[in-house]
């Protein structure tokens, strides 16, 4: 399925709601940019604007959801372990526990999302997937 440009979709009062909500995103996104991680793909549609980004060892990966339609306000931050990029030497896959500390490990550029976020006036759901059983 292709992604569609929600800016198209919109009569012309929303599309500067849309460009907003994009420099939202770039702004959220460039705490991570700036520390090395890639940004794999943007998605606009006529609910949501995300990004996706790539931490520079491959084992995780990060998606952050703004809302452009909905009753909800609230900005998702996914943090993901990434399955293909294990070495068979680690022997066990990262755990929900592990991911907590990843999540303590990048409050900085989290906190910074937050910030972003707070200041338009939403909040950050955060929501983390490891690997392991119970993830």
């Amino acid at each position: 399925m292709a992604a569609t440009s929600p800016a198209r979709s919109l009569p012309s009062s929303k599309r500067g709601d849309v460009v907003s909500v994009l420099q939202l995103r770039d702004m959220a996104a460039a705490p991570f940019i700036s520390q090395g991680w890639s940004r794999l793909y943007a998605i606009s549609t006529s609910e949501r604007i995300s990004v996706t980004l790539l931490d520079p060892s491959e084992r995780l990966q990060l998606t952050l959801q703004l809302p452009l339609a909905g009753d909800s306000t609230d900005w998702d931050l996914w943090l993901e372990a990434c399955e293909g990029a294990l070495p068979a030497a680690m022997g066990q896959p990262l755990r929900l526990s592990d991911m907590v500390d990843v999540a303590r490990w990048l409050q900085g550029p989290i906190r910074q999302i937050e910030e972003v976020a707070l200041a338009s006036g939403a909040q950050v759901v955060l929501h983390m997937a490891g690997l392991g059983p119970g993830s």
